[in-house]
Parts: structure tokens; C-alpha cells; sequence
């Protein structure tokens, strides 16, 4: 599934050939991520095959011991040459490209190529509706990585969307309390989040750490006013537009902002085989891929959760 930078379109394409150091990879699953919406949006200026979710089976490899293993790749594809990743950051390579956002096919399409390099062996124990979540699954993870909770004991959670649950998911299962703010109480009662707390309106208490996941502005004025003095505001949205907002609180109350991103997957695969996460519970409804334009019509739907793609058996 191609996106031309207006029309999403189902195309025939030649099965790609790997590059050295790649692998071909044969399609089981994909997930339409919000980053894929926005990319249609306008939010970045990218052309080719979407899709940056999946797992998927190992077709073509220099290794032969890697053919038919069960696999799902980190999307940053790095050069392993440059100043950030000498310096232990390849996700911010400067010669970066990543899978179906930035100079590279990505994963809506039965076949795929990704550098060896990037993957991450998926257990028999976790079935490919889990396994498909472990790239956002390992970007709620990315928080905990980056911000030290010892001291804090809770954390607020702005957006109750497929991001802001798997955040509240994976604090929660650390121990740490969690209030989710959004617009479905119902997601309150999923499985996994039973000990959070729900609110549809903006508490009145603030938190050393808040989560914003949004993905929209007015999330992140939010999120502002629910940070307390010194604490930490962390941004998981990406918008189109940009927003406009008053950084004095930032500097008044001495606010850290932390940008988050991608996260470690092997950390993700790991949980879900330990049975610690099951993300499967946010699927809505699962797509054929020659039905794809219709599958992300319904990932648009207000309220959707995780809508998936299925390869042909």
C-alpha cells in the first residue's frame, strides 16, 4: 500500500531484493500507527510504502540460519559510521532512514527488506497479535529508559489512545500509579488496567511525571498545566501543524520536557513472552492487505483502536 504524497493506492510492486546486510522479510502481520495517518496528513514529507509496525518471517538471508525465523525489526535504519552512532545513539543517525517514514519501503506490502542488524527474534510464545505491537510497545518502554521513576511512585497519562494505554500498561505493570486522562472511560477496564485511575476531565493534582499522547496541540497545554514544579513533561506526540504555547511555565517552574521516541523492542518482546503485557487486547479489527485503503479509512474513525493488516497465509 503506496502513498504518492495525496493518494493512498493497493499496487502491484516488484518483491524488493535486499541490499547487502539486509534480509527479506515475508509479511504476517502490520499495524496502522498514528504516525502513519499523520505522514498522510502531511507531517512528513515521505513517498513510497507505508508501515513501520510488523512482524513477519524471514524469507532471504546472507545467514541461512536466520531464513524462516519469526522476526520484527527496529525501523531506524543507521549507518553505524556516523559521530551519533560512534556515540552509542543510532537512533539518531545522521544517515538515518527509517522503515515506511523516511527513504525506505515500509511494511504495508507482502514483502519488505530491513538490515539484519535490526532484528529481533520473536518466541513461539507470543503470537503475532502481540508480536506486531512490539514497536510501540518498546516506544511507551522508551519512557522508563529515559526517565529515572526511583523517586516517583505515579505518573499521569494524557491520551487514552493506542499509545496512552500502552504507556498506562507498561508503568502500571511497574508498580507505578497511573491516572489516565482521556474521552473512553470504558478503556479504563481493559485487561492490564484495572489498578489505574480514569478521568475524563483534568485533575486537579499535578504529578512529577506526565505523559502526553495525545497526538493533538491541545494535549500538550494539557499536560503543562498538569506537570508540577520541577517535574518532567514528556512528549510522545508528533502533530502536522505546529502548536503555539506560552514556555513560561517551563521556565517558571522549572520544567524538564523530554522528547520520546522509539524504544528497545527486545525489552518489548520480552515482556509479552513473560506473559507481563498483552497489547492484542487494543486490536479493533484486523484488515486483508489488498484491503488496505479501507483498513486505514477505519484507523481514521473517531475512537478506533488498533486496526491491523494480514498477509495471505
Amino acid at each position: 500500500m503506496q502513498w504518492d504524497g495525496s493518494h493512498l493506492a493497493v499496487r502491484d510492486v516488484p518483491v524488493p531484493e535486499p541490499a547487502p546486510g539486509e534480509v527479506l522479510v515475508r509479511l504476517s502481520r502490520a499495524g496502522i500507527c498514528n504516525t502513519d495517518l499523520e505522514i498522510i496528513r502531511g507531517y512528513y514529507p515521505f513517498t513510497g510504502t507505508l508501515g513501520h509496525e510488523f512482524v513477519g518471517v524471514v524469507e532471504k538471508a546472507e545467514d541461512s540460519a536466520l531464513v524462516g525465523r519469526r522476526i520484527v525489526a527496529d525501523i531506524n535504519n543507521s549507518c553505524h559510521d556516523c559521530a551519533m552512532c560512534h556515540a552509542g545513539h543510532p537512533h539518531h543517525c545522521l544517515n538515518r532512514t527509517a522503515l515506511g517514514i523516511k527513504n525506505k519501503d515500509g511494511a504495508f506490502a507482502e514483502y519488505l527488506t530491513t538490515p539484519a542488524t535490526n532484528l529481533v527474534m520473536v518466541p513461539d510464545a507470543v503470537p503475532d497479535e502481540q508480536a506486531v505491537f512490539a514497536e510501540p510497545l518498546a516506544a511507551a518502554l522508551e519512557i522508563q529508559e529515559q526517565v529515572d521513576f526511583s523517586g516517583h511512585h505515579e505518573a499521569a497519562v494524557i491520551g487514552d489512545g493506542k499509545l496512552g494505554l500502552l504507556i498506562a500498561l507498561s508503568l502500571a505493570h511497574s508498580g507505578i500509579a497511573v491516572t489516565l486522562v482521556g474521552h473512553h472511560p470504558e478503556r479504563g477496564t481493559l485487561p492490564g488496567l484495572e489498578t489505574i485511575t480514569y478521568t475524563d476531565t483534568l485533575p486537579d493534582s499535578r504529578f512529577a511525571v506526565v505523559c502526553e499522547a495525545t497526538g493533538s496541540p491541545a494535549g500538550f497545554s494539557d499536560a503543562l498545566t498538569l506537570t508540577s514544579p520541577r517535574g518532567t513533561l514528556v512528549l510522545k506526540s508528533t502533530y502536522k501543524d505546529p502548536i503555539q504555547f506560552n514556555p513560561g511555565p517551563l521556565v517558571v517552574n522549572e520544567i524538564t520536557l523530554v522528547g520520546s521516541r522509539c524504544g528497545p523492542m527486545d525489552k518489548a518482546i520480552a515482556m509479552m513472552a513473560a506473559g507481563d503485557i498483552n497489547p492484542s487486547v487494543l486490536v479493533d479489527e484486523t484488515f486483508a492487505l489488498a484491503d488496505g485503503v479501507e483498513a486505514v479509512n477505519r484507523a481514521k474513525t473517531r475512537g478506533a483502536l488498533k486496526i491491523l493488516l494480514k498477509a495471505e497465509d
